[in-house]
């Protein structure tokens, strides 16, 4: 098999959000080397598997002898990552100007809530309150009812580890191709606004109107009878998405529901159409419309699983990006990057500063100067 990708590129990670420990996992997915830079107290939050495939390496930034040792890091790596709060960086001297001067061919992403500038630059912010901000969780919002977050992390995915890494890999082509290095500034509430930027470029855009949320232009959010969630007679739920004219009329005919083809966006019919489409669907088990539906009928529709039902699915099951470890029973995610028709496993999860002894060792360091180091709390 020929080598990975990113075979022999280096990256220092810095990061310690999602965000960011996401982009370098997906990094050591294509094949990169991860050394993963962490406090000596470090106490990880969020799922393991980020840190697969990855070394670590305890630096207490805030002291010379920690800094020295992540500079000669610098001029050693291709790439670094690094989430923390805009000025952060600048302060511990790890930013990229400093960064630069040692290493003029380094690719560096800084990942943070609102970008390096702008009046919004020193609040805290989280997922949801990236949700909110980009009107998502208004637009999804049904009448009467309070905005919820969905159960993913939508913005720290697509607003952050997403965009960080195609950045990443576009300006890693400039460095080959031209030879210098690039500054990437990614600020998570700029590529949230791309997820909803269909509706918020309306005109006029959908409003809240007190007490109701009127989403009537906001067809993915479930108002269109032709894109909902409908419960079967088992209680379980179905997905639809019959979405062009197409779809939905072989759906009405399927559903017995023929006096409603050509009204699937007529906001007028909507509550009679999803009254008499509830009820029909209340007349089966949900596996028995999918199978009608989509086995049959070629439509678009899927079933709503419950969390355990997702592995026994036999496509997921097929690919074993989502599958159960032989021993142990462990459930794993393999990044579903395929090369000619194989993937990089995802390796072991590093502990906290596992690697800091051979790393300082290939740095040149001697036994009695880490211990020095470790003495001082340096590492």
């Amino acid at each position: 098999m020929s080598k990975p990708i990113l075979d022999g590129v280096k990256v220092l990670d810095l990061s310690h959000m999602y965000p960011g420990t996401l982009c370098t996992w997906l990094l050591a997915a294509l094949g990169a080397e991860i050394l993963k830079v962490e406090g000596p107290d470090a106490v990880r939050s969020g799922a393991p598997y980020l840190n697969q495939g990855k070394r670590s390496i305890t630096l207490n930034l805030k002291s010379g002898a920690g800094r020295e040792i992540v500079h000669s890091l610098a001029r050693q790596a291709d790439i670094v990552v690094e989430g923390f709060r805009p000025g952060v960086a600048r302060r511990l001297r790890v930013d990229y100007d400093t960064f630069r001067e040692l290493n003029p061919r380094l690719v560096y992403c800084s990942i943070s809530s609102f970008g390096q500038s702008g009046p919004s630059v020193a609040y805290s912010a989280h997922d949801i309150n990236f949700l909110a901000l980009s009107g998502m969780l208004a637009i999804g919002r049904e009448a009467g009812r309070r905005p919820l977050p969905p159960a993913a992390q939508v913005a720290d995915v697509a607003g952050g580890g997403y965009p960080a890494l195609t950045a990443i890999l576009a300006a890693y082509i400039g460095v080959l191709r031209e030879g210098e290095g690039r500054y990437i500034d990614i600020s998570m509430f700029d590529w949230t606004l791309l997820l909803v930027a269909r509706y918020l470029m309306l005109e006029p855009p959908p409003r809240r109107s007190s007490p109701e949320v009127k989403r009537e232009h906001a067809t993915l959010a479930g108002t269109a009878a032709c894109y909902d969630t409908y419960e079967a007679a088992d209680g379980g739920f179905v997905s639809l998405a019959a979405l062009g004219p197409e779809q939905w009329g072989v759906l009405c005919k399927a559903l017995g529901l023929e006096r409603y083809t050509g009204a699937a966006f007529d906001p007028e019919q909507t509550p009679r159409i999803k009254a008499a489409m509830r009820r029909t669907f209340k007349t089966r088990p949900r596996d028995d419309w999918v199978a009608l539906l989509r086995d049959d009928h070629g439509l678009s529709v899927a079933p709503v699983y419950e969390p355990e039902e997702v592995l026994g699915d036999p496509h997921v099951r097929f690919r074993k990006t989502l599958a159960r470890r032989k021993g142990t029973g462990a459930v794993e995610f393999t990044p579903p990057f395929w090369f000619a028709g194989a993937r990089k496993p995802g390796g072991k999860i590093c502990r906290v500063g596992q690697h800091t002894g051979a790393v300082l060792k290939e740095l040149g360091y001697t036994p009695g100067e880490i211990r020095a180091l470790r003495k001082a709390g340096a590492v």
